[in-house]
């Protein structure tokens, strides 16, 4: 009986296998499967690659604009005319010509100004395009101060990348500063851009012309303290593998484009203000070479050497040395010191102008000598500041100084001597030295050859700017 049983089964069991008619079917399900799983994959991983991106971009732009205004708010004032730039941040124009500074930061105890500018990346470069904020200033220590070594030397100073991401190309409605549009009286749309507030208080942005503003440029109010800082970024160049193309995004609005750019408006304050080496507040000045107070300050005249030469050979510190009030009128003097020491403080109001007179009582017992200078004399007086970039040691002002005038600057604290040899100046920030030469002229016996007669010819002395040295201090 079991064997009829198993013979029966074999003889009704269904056919084994599968037709060709299954398997293209089955395979062709099975692909669409793939094909659905492995574009919902690529999907997922294309849009967490944007959203990192994105994210980074963000984060990084978030930062660097901290950084920006926390050394914004570390500053005394930020220039709003160029000509000022080109005075003060002298080594960052020679070192980077044709480059258009953003900020120019003036800090108290630094040379020359702190600049921020925008650089296009170089295809060897690190940094990811199309653009990349610069730093030109002084290097921090480990505890967020500027270096010591490198605040007085400006040569010493590298340009550091900030953020890179910057867009380099941006719409005609994105470079006006943010709720404040041109004052079409004062701007031109191509060249010149000055906006003016609620206030009445103009704006500057930099840079000024339309054609040469980025993703990164700067509104800053007329008394040089408040900026209003605008960055974008993009983090277009992230993509381009991933199938997306510049003049596509740009041309035709997609699902990422909104991710694509990113960008920060914010305002900051220069907000820092000096202690003197008195004690007092520091008013805003500025030397080129008189004083011209930006704010109501006051100040002091202290004639700390006079050795004017004779043409007998013989010295006179018979001096008196003044300011005088230019908009007052002819001979307002104030602060009057005679022979060396300190004189009377003067007050002045915003914009005077502090313009110091020296001349010699006696000139010698000589009536052709001319002893008389004024600070605005340039060819005769040399100064030196905290923050001025032409002279940085005494030897640039007097290349061999003599032992009486290194003595007196260093028991007053001005001068250090270098490693070199060479003497540094360490000005307070309140401080203004100056050094005069004055037109030491003198009748020269000249023996002629053909009339072997002698004749007598005015000779100038070679100007050292040791004749006299004073330094001027202000406070609030």
């Amino acid at each position: 009986m079991l064997k009829i049983y198993l013979k029966l089964l074999q003889k009704y069991r269904p056919s084994a296998g599968w037709t060709l008619a299954e398997l293209m079917i089955a395979a062709a399900m099975t692909l669409v499967v793939v094909m659905v799983v492995g574009f919902g994959l690529v999907t997922i991983l294309r849009e967490n690659k944007v959203a990192n991106a994105t994210g980074e971009m963000q984060y990084d732009l978030n930062r660097a604009t901290e950084f920006i205004s926390e050394e914004i708010r570390s500053a005394k004032t930020i220039e709003t005319k160029m000509i000022d730039i080109q005075d003060n941040a002298k080594t960052f124009l020679k070192k980077h010509p044709g480059k258009t500074p953003i900020l120019a930061l003036k800090i108290d105890g630094i040379y020359e100004r702190v600049v921020y500018y925008v650089d296009e990346v170089a295809p060897n470069e690190i940094w990811r395009g199309p653009g990349v904020i610069r730093r030109f200033g002084p290097s921090f220590t480990s505890n967020g101060d500027h270096s010591d070594q490198q605040r007085r030397n400006p040569d010493s100073w590298d340009s550091t990348a900030l953020v890179d991401m910057m867009v380099l190309e941006l719409n005609d409605d994105q470079k006006q500063c943010k709720n404040l549009p041109p004052d079409l009286t004062k701007s031109d749309g191509v060249n010149t851009y000055i906006a003016t507030d609620d206030e009445g208080k103009q704006w500057y942005r930099f840079p000024q012309a339309k054609a040469d503003v980025t993703g990164f440029f700067a509104c800053i109010r007329e008394d040089k303290q408040l900026a209003q800082l605008n960055i974008v970024g993009t983090s277009l160049d992230e993509f381009e593998h991933l199938g997306y193309n510049k003049d596509n995004i740009r041309a035709k609005k997609t699902r990422h484009s909104d991710k694509m750019e990113y960008g920060v408006v914010t305002m900051a304050h220069a907000r820092s203000e000096v202690i003197g080496s008195s004690g007092e507040m520091v008013p805003r000045y500025n030397v080129n070479p008189s004083i011209v107070f930006e704010e109501e300050g006051q100040a002091t005249l202290t004639v700390l050497y006079a050795n004017v030469p004779c043409s007998d050979g013989t010295t006179s510190n018979d001096v008196s040395t003044a300011f005088v009030i230019k908009d007052v009128g002819a001979g307002s003097t104030v602060g009057q010191v005679d022979g060396t020491g300190t004189g009377p403080k003067a007050t002045f109001v915003k914009g005077q102008e502090a313009n110091a007179h020296i001349k010699e009582n006696n000139l010698c017992s000589s009536d052709y000598l001319t002893h008389q200078i004024s600070a605005n004399d340039t060819g005769s007086i040399k100064f030196a500041t905290n923050d001025n970039s032409e002279h940085t040691k005494l030897n640039d002002i007097m290349p061999n100084p003599s032992s009486t005038i290194i003595s007196k600057l260093t028991q007053e604290g001005l001068i250090k001597q270098a490693g070199d040899g060479s003497y540094d100046f360490t000005l307070p920030d309140n401080m203004v030295l100056y050094f005069v030469e004055f037109d030491f002229l003198k009748d020269e016996p000249i023996l002629d050859p053909i009339t072997n007669e002698w004749t007598f010819e005015e000779q100038t002395d070679s100007p050292h700017f040791d004749d006299v040295i004073y330094f001027v201090e202000m406070t609030k």
